[in-house]
């Protein structure tokens, strides 16, 4: 993977142990963005992740497109 390749990464943190990392190709997501999508998803953080680990929120199919339309892809990763 060349580094034009790599995805732009943000971090947020909704609060004390809810951890997001968003994932896009285009630009790293404002504050504005990464509040509204964690607080979005965040039914899926408690669900998807145990202590320690991150959602991550891929939204790298939203290449400049607005992101309320676009189904992201989630998982949980180590942080």
């Amino acid at each position: 993977m060349s580094d034009d390749d790599k995805p732009f990464t943000t971090k947020y943190p909704l609060h004390k142990g809810t951890n997001y990392i968003f994932l896009s190709v285009d630009r790293e997501l404002t504050s504005e963005e990464c509040h509204k999508l964690a607080v979005q998803y965040f039914e899926e953080h408690k669900k998807m992740t145990l202590p320690g680990e991150a959602l991550i929120i891929d939204v790298r199919p939203a290449f400049r497109k607005p992101l309320a339309n676009v189904t992201p892809h989630l998982h949980a990763a180590p942080e």
